[in-house]
């Protein structure tokens, strides 16, 4: 699989045009679609990449690679302690929020970079709308701050600095983990090339991950068909009901 992506870079390297900069960035990924089943317990996604156009001396590269999932809109509630009760007091609702995000760095990446330079590449997940809006006000910034605590408890939030490996000057690899409870939809797979905290080259792929096997025609034949999932349904309690009073009956 491996040797296979790396012949891809190569050969897409060979083919494409001659850039207009001095350096160009080739990706690829070792699977472009995954189907959630099931059995799913994760996956792990790697991210080949090769620079092109490099200069003789030793250019010091920096890479950035951000995986980023569908956005969502999503409720963050304080549960407060009322007449000796926990309950759900205070709510603040988030606006276009990543349902996954990752960044993954190089060892030598800077973090001097401009804040509007990290606010454009959406490099660390704090420089998303959704926080920058919070920062203005103490509340919601705790709110703001609890969402990426509880995505992060999740596996869904992770940045992580020096996991990016040069392979060689110009070729570098890191690998990314899709936990359990990954959502579904279209991803973002996003390679920013920087030197100096300046801007070289940047590319961005998709992958796609969709629920499959014979949980996910159950869940289209609920949706497709809804009169007669529920009748069947009803069926099946009854049956269930019925065989178990069967197995279960007591001698007269």
């Amino acid at each position: 699989m491996k040797g296979g992506l790396v012949a891809a870079i190569v050969a897409i390297a060979a083919l494409a045009p001659a850039a207009a900069f001095a350096e160009s960035l080739v990706a690829a990924l070792s699977d472009e679609a995954v189907r959630i089943t099931s059995n799913f317990t994760g996956e792990q996604i790697v991210v080949f990449g090769a620079i092109r156009g490099t200069p003789d001396e030793d250019a010091e590269y920096e890479v950035a690679v951000v995986v980023e999932g569908p956005q969502e809109d999503v409720i963050v509630r304080r549960k407060e302690r009322l007449l000796g009760v926990w309950a759900n007091r205070t709510s603040r609702e988030f606006k276009e929020v990543p349902s996954y995000y990752v960044m993954h760095l190089s060892e030598n990446f800077s973090g001097a970079l401009d804040p509007s330079q990290l606010s454009v590449y959406r490099l660390g997940v704090r420089s998303h709308p959704f926080v920058q809006e919070a920062a203005a006000e103490a509340t919601a910034q705790l709110f703001a701050e609890a969402l990426i605590a509880l995505k992060a408890e999740h596996g869904l939030y992770v940045e992580r600095q020096g996991a990016v490996d040069f392979l060689a000057p110009n070729v570098f690899r890191t690998t990314f983990f899709l936990p359990s409870a990954i959502p579904t939809g279209e991803y973002r797979v996003s390679v920013y090339l920087f030197r100096s905290q300046t801007f070289l080259a940047g590319r961005t792929d998709t992958l796609s991950i969709a629920k499959g096997g014979f949980s996910e025609r159950i869940a289209r034949s609920a949706d497709d068909y809804p009169l007669y999932y529920g009748l069947v349904c009803v069926a099946l309690a009854v049956f269930t009901g019925w065989f178990a009073g069967v197995i279960f009956r007591r001698p007269l």
